[in-house]
């Protein structure tokens, strides 16, 4: 994809069909995933996926190989990046699609600086934390196999103090690393990173906002003041873990609000946390035209999403109210 000052020509736009498969959320071992670019690419191209974006947390290492990968293998890369930001004394994981990681015109230069940033920080976060489990007496000689080459991030010192059996899994090795005084995270403030985001030309969506047990529910009240405060553009709206009544939910709000819906999986391996998901193109058809995809039109009177047309959605839970259907479709 061809961004010039953050915006596509009409030459560059791409039609694909109402029901293509899609997804919006995918990381790779850039961040804290498993994936090579070339064994995503592959696994979405061998399952006739027709446009995916990359949003590794914090970095966009993976994005301009799985751009040039997908172009072999008809798969329409989006430019993603799931930052970690501070909002209200909380964290928050915003999706920012549109901002190709080769920019180095003025307008993607604020974008780029905030990434450096975070970056930076996360780099010196996990040398401190290394630095504290070693001292503690757990040795970490595997650090640098675990990290491949890569730069060290607190995931990869967490993974090798996992791997030296120092402790039993994530959550542990995290509580192991503030207990000794140092941090495993990073953020950066939301509204400078959606700002930075627009006026490179990219659009914002809040990630998962119906995942407890992430950086936790963000509510419509949060959503409200999230919108008047930074002009945040979307909801991710499908997501792995949802009912058809929290995908009911937050397309009801971002369409109440004009927001955008994105969807995503959130895969970050084979079989990790899931696979990448088959989303209905139409699901996400704001968010796609604002990048550059157009869709063919849907059958005269067909609903863009109704209750039960996911089959993968999740089960609710016994207490739940009945799913939330359309009788006319929502076109986000």
């Amino acid at each position: 994809m061809t961004i010039s000052n953050g915006a596509l020509t009409v030459s560059e736009r791409m039609t694909i069909p109402a029901r293509a498969p899609i997804d919006l959320h995918l990381h790779t071992l850039a961040s804290d995933g498993a994936w090579t670019p070339s064994a995503l690419i592959d696994h979405l191209a061998g399952r006739g996926f027709r446009v995916a974006a990359v949003c590794d947390h914090d970095t966009q290492r993976s994005v301009a190989q799985a751009i040039e990968l997908g172009k072999t293998r008809g798969v329409h890369v989006i430019p993603g990046v799931e930052v970690t930001c501070r909002w209200n004394d909380r964290q928050l994981h915003i999706l920012c699609y549109g901002v190709h990681p080769d920019r180095t015109d003025p307008d993607a230069a604020d974008f780029r600086a905030l990434l450096d940033q975070i970056d930076q920080q996360l780099q010196e976060n996990a040398a401190d934390a290394a630095r504290r489990i070693e001292a503690s007496g757990k040795p970490l000689p595997n650090l640098d196999v675990v990290r491949a080459g890569r730069p060290l991030w607190p995931f990869h010192v967490l993974s090798a103090a996992i791997a030296m059996q120092h402790v039993p899994n994530l959550t542990k090795a995290a509580e192991l690393v503030v207990e000794l005084g140092g941090t495993f995270t990073a953020d950066l403030p939301l509204g400078a990173v959606v700002a930075a985001t627009h006026r490179a030309g990219g659009v914002s969506s809040i990630a998962h906002p119906g995942r407890a047990d992430a950086v936790g529910i963000v509510t419509e009240e949060d959503i409200d003041r999230i919108v008047a405060e930074t002009g945040m553009d979307g909801l991710e709206a499908h997501y792995r873990s949802y009912s058809d009544q929290q995908t009911g939910f937050y397309r009801r709000l971002a369409d109440e609000r004009g927001m955008f819906v994105s969807a995503g999986s959130d895969s970050h391996a084979p079989h990790r946390p899931v696979n990448p998901r088959p989303w209905h193109a139409v699901w996400a058809k704001d968010l796609l035209a604002r990048l550059g995809v157009d869709l063919l039109p849907l059958q005269n009177g067909e609903p863009a999403w109704i209750s039960g047309m996911d089959p993968n959605a999740a089960a609710p839970p016994p207490d739940a109210p009945p799913a939330v259907s359309e009788s006319a479709p929502i076109e986000t």
